[in-house]
């Protein structure tokens, strides 16, 4: 039996300012809180004369529970009215009157992002009546396309909405999410015009990737013209120049001095201006250069003298410079490859956070990548607490989520999944505008990615399983064990091809974890790792990607980034010889793809994150001669080996901006018909390259981050592109490699649920997607029957299934067959207002949230729980301070084990017996927290199943599955 609820009237007082809550003011009772629901309650009695009106109004009838036990998740279901009924009459009511539900946000139709008769294009649409029509420029209302137009809309709606609403409001940010290739930065340039032309903003100031900044110049060079550059006898009705300057803040400014004239000219004048993300980094931080980066000197130095005037010169400098960057800043922040903005904790987040402006603005092709808080962070720094704090994003939304996004997830889970993903989608959509290449379907060729399963050659699969073998000898605890990331590194060197390995040893170099692209994924793969690379994250590099701070290491961590060993590889290797190229399936493939390519007149570009990789390819290049009939017209017809510059170039981190620049334009050149293969490092190649002069692009190693793989195709299928593109994905079967690509179809189908509104098939299991290390010796039969080519194959790929069928493992496929939309798994209406209104129920009873923002809120009385009948006749004394609680409702699957009947007597004023005793918290999940057990202190545990009584109705018997307790 129950406590009769009007026992308990202290006062409740709300959070004031709450969006969409009804505030209480003065006394009230529990009843009424819990009918509101309240985000945010605060148990206070601040009635000095201490007497409790009598409630004549009946208390609220407790709904009927039934628990629906599973192995690891208990459902609480409702049996009364508030459940909205899903009947298979409704669903097919409304089956198809949806439609096709593309990528998200306002103005997506593009039958009405149209110019007028006289090829004018309206941006503000709507606007109110006393105010102007505001048009682009006749130079860019030319060159925009459709989705484009409405891109610019959608920026002026979310950063402007009308003139006179922009002069009184701080106003509001949003994320143009255009996949890559769709022009976001002309887009970009086409709102600042009008924005600098039109309101009151003065300036703008755009943080993109570094080697982006002279594209970003060159871009408003080209679409704005400066009025200097302007013929003196062009038309204005023609060509309009830009009435703003643009600013650019790079590597060339070395000192403070120089950087603060950059930063006053732009603050003064206004304008645009143009800055890396790890610039500003650093120039918010404070950090001062008065002579640049200087190599320390071996030699003890001398007395050392301290300007102090100096010094203080510096500190006021900096001070400008924050000043003008962050407080207040710029009128608007524009963020390029937005996506980076994914570590909360990261100084680079932190630092723009710190930005005042309310009006930022995130370009990103990829927002979703590794998982769903990178998500949450990037819609954070646009609209802070929309999505409440991390730790309600990741209850209400990313464990769902992923608890329902394979296919051996449980039906209820699955549901659950569909119906929180649609939520999000719905949630985002009014600031997040996703524009797919399916607005490029009409204007560009097609495009195949092709994917390759490749078995490894025997000397490889010794290497491998030699390498898995230590790994079953070093345990749990080696450092492989807790850090995959350096599994991963030795295994590149393993399956790319045994010549990298070798070259590692003969180098003796231990730890040659720079030669991999890591730097992005530690914090989303081993989170118990922060240390992982700790050389690559050590490089003093002024265009370091890296900004995570590192906390002090425990043994654990310490373990986990020993330096990697070889000597595992020494005795398979003693003998090995260099230079054969059959030592990896691979490689054959590879230069296969080549040949073929050139002959057929095509150019291709080679991705790899691995340096090392690149070099030995590049060695394999130099000795092979040219396809017949591809030399250069001055080699009279002889075989002619591959030369650097000539006939292919490569560019990785080390290229210079200039060099850069300059093999770009020369590979794109129709012209150019001696230069054929372009060698590209994943990360240095897949940002700010404009490479459509190939139509051909190997993936030679899969990335542990999909974006990079997509950015890198990305490359070539975008506008300009005349001819049919193919990528070709090389993926080593049986191995982790196969891991990590499963992985990537994961993340793009978590991608295309949460950013898309789709729903692709679910391909994996959950074991399949969270077991990275492959410890099967297996080799795949090769007796068994080749792969076949088929008709509809590409011819390039069915030569290779026909000359190299003992290298492929399975029939090539297409990588968008793992990405299907499942039509039929599309929400009704009906299911979209039951998901709907789950997820505000959810949200509701997953009171009360804390939120810091709001602590000046909070009641200040000492006497939270004091008034309460059954706090009163505690003998031990509670803490006097104001009592909030922070529950989350989903969480690590703690299962508290207790009798609802001990519980009942506690609330009947009689736990005082039990105070000396503790509550045993152990866990139902052996693979998160094993066999511990955790003890909390009794009142703590009894405020919270206080709250969980009035506001959850836990019936007895039931298991409460908590993240965490806290009374502060």
């Amino acid at each position: 039996m129950a406590p009769p609820v009007q026992e308990f009237s202290p006062a409740v007082e709300a959070v004031p300012g709450r969006p969409g809550e009804e505030e209480f003011q003065g006394q009230g009772s529990l009843e009424a809180a819990f009918l509101a629901r309240q985000d945010v309650i605060c148990l206070d009695s601040s009635d000095s004369s201490g007497e409790e009106e009598e409630e004549d109004a009946k208390p609220p009838a407790i709904p009927t529970i039934t628990p629906t036990i599973r192995d690891d998740v208990i459902e609480l279901s409702s049996g009364d009215d508030d459940t909205l009924p899903i009947s298979s009459e409704s669903a097919n009511e409304d089956e198809g009157a949806g439609g096709t539900e593309e990528s998200s946000g306002a103005h997506i139709n593009d039958s009405l992002n149209q110019p007028d008769a006289q090829g004018r294009v309206l941006v503000n649409i709507n606007h109110p009546a006393e105010e102007e029509d505001l048009y682009l420029v006749p130079q860019l209302a030319r060159a925009v396309k459709p989705h484009q137009v409405g891109g610019i809309r959608f920026l002026y709606d979310n950063l402007v909405e009308s003139l006179e609403r922009y002069k009184g409001s701080s106003g509001f940010g949003c994320i143009l999410a255009h996949s890559m290739g769709l022009g976001k930065t002309l887009q970009v340039i086409s709102f600042i015009d009008i924005l600098l032309r039109h309101t009151g903003a003065h300036t703008v100031l755009a943080i993109v990737p570094v080697n982006t900044l002279q594209n970003w110049l060159a871009e408003f060079n080209l679409w704005l013209p400066s009025q200097e550059a302007l013929p003196p006898d062009s038309d204005p009705a023609e060509v309009a120049g830009r009435t703003f300057r643009v600013h650019i803040l790079n590597d060339e400014h070395k000192t403070t001095v120089a950087r603060a004239k950059v930063v006053e000219d732009w603050s003064r004048d206004g304008g645009v201006l143009l800055m890396g993300y790890e610039m500003y980094r650093l120039l918010s931080l404070k950090k001062s250069f008065v002579t640049g980066r200087k190599r320390k000197s071996k030699k003890p130095q001398g007395p050392v003298i301290i300007d102090l005037d100096e010094e203080d010169r510096q500190q006021e400098l900096m001070k400008g410079i924050e000043k003008a960057l962050a407080r207040p800043g710029p009128d608007v922040v524009i963020c390029d490859e937005g996506h980076r903005i994914k570590n909360y904790h990261a100084s680079t987040s932190q630092a723009l956070k710190n930005i005042r402006s309310r009006r930022r603005v995130v370009l990103t092709g990829y927002p979703l990548q590794n998982n769903l808080i990178e998500y949450w962070c990037m819609v954070d720094f646009v609209r802070p607490d929309f999505l409440g704090t991390r730790q309600e994003f990741s209850n209400m939304f990313e464990r769902p989520i992923l608890n329902g996004q394979c296919v051996d997830s449980t039906p209820q889970d699955a549901r659950l999944m569909r119906y929180r993903s649609h939520v999000l989608h719905s949630l985002l959509e009014g600031f997040v505008q996703r524009r797919g290449h399916d607005v490029l379907r009409d204007q560009l060729p097609s495009k195949d990615e092709h994917v390759i399963m490749v078995r490894l050659s025997p000397l490889q699969r010794a290497l491998y399983a030699e390498f898995m073998d230590r790994f079953r000898e070093a345990g749990n605890s080696g450092w492989l064990g807790l850090n995959p990331l350096k599994a991963f590194c030795v295994c590149c060197k393993i399956w790319n091809h045994p010549d990298v390995l070798y070259e590692t040893l003969q180098k003796e170099n231990l730890a040659n974890e720079q030669d991999l692209d890591l730097d992005d994924i530690t914090a989303a793969t081993n989170p118990r790792c922060p240390g992982a690379g700790l050389k690559a994250k050590a490089a003093d590099s002024a265009n370091s990607r890296s900004n995570i701070t590192l906390p002090p290491l425990n043994p654990i961590q310490e373990r986990a980034n020993q330096v990697i060993t070889y000597e595992w590889a020494k005795d398979i290797m003693s003998n090995y010889q260099t230079g054969v190229l059959e030592n990896s399936a691979k490689m054959l493939l590879l230069f296969h793809l080549i040949d073929e390519s050139v002959i057929r007149g095509d150019k291709i570009l080679v991705f790899s994150q691995s340096l090392s990789t690149l070099t030995v390819i590049e060695d394999f290049l130099t000795r092979r001669p040219i396809p017949a009939g591809r030399v250069s017209p001055n080699n009279h017809g002889q075989n002619q080996t591959w030369v650097r510059n000539i006939n292919y170039y490569r560019l990785d981190g080390s290229t210079s901006a200039s060099e850069r620049e300059r093999l770009i334009n020369q590979f794109n050149d129709p012209e150019n018909t001696s230069t054929w293969v372009f060698l590209l490092s994943t990360r240095a190649g897949c940002l700010g390259v404009n490479l459509i002069g190939a139509n051909r692009v190997v993936v030679f190693d899969a990335s542990w981050n999909p974006c990079h793989d997509a950015q890198a195709v990305c490359r070539v299928y975008r506008y300009g592109q005349k001819k049919p593109c193919h990528i070709y994905r090389l993926v080593c079967d049986f191995t982790l490699e196969k891991k990590i690509y499963d992985r990537q179809v994961s993340k793009q189908g978590m991608s295309d649920r949460v950013v898309d509104d789709l729903n692709p098939v679910l391909t994996f299991t959950r074991k399949e997607v969270e077991s990275l290390l492959h410890f099967a010796e297996e080799e795949p039969d090769s007796t068994k029957a080749p792969p076949q080519p088929q008709k509809e194959m590409e011819t390039v790929i069915s030569q290779a299934c026909q000359l190299y069928p003992h290298l492929i493992t399975k029939e090539p496929f297409h990588h968008e067959s793992l990405l299907v939309d499942r039509k039929e798994s599309k929400l009704t209406k009906a299911e979209k207002r039951a998901a709907k209104k789950s997820y505000e129920d959810e949200k509701r009873a997953s009171v009360p949230y804390s939120r810091p923002s709001y602590a000046h809120y909070y009641p200040t009385s000492d006497q939270t729980l004091i008034n309460i009948p059954a706090f009163n006749q505690l003998t031990t004394k509670i803490k006097e301070t104001p009592t909030y609680f922070n529950i989350p409702w989903h969480g690590l699957y703690l299962c508290m084990e207790l009798y609802w009947r001990e519980v009942t007597q506690c609330l009947h004023n009689k736990f005082h017996n039990l105070l000396k005793n503790t509550v045993c918290l152990r866990s139902r999940i052996s693979h998160i927290v094993g066999s511990q057990k955790f003890t909390y202190n009794l009142p703590k545990i009894i405020s919270y199943l206080f709250q969980l009584y009035f506001f959850h109705h836990i019936p007895s018997g039931s298991e409460v599955y908590i993240h965490s307790i806290s009374i502060s």
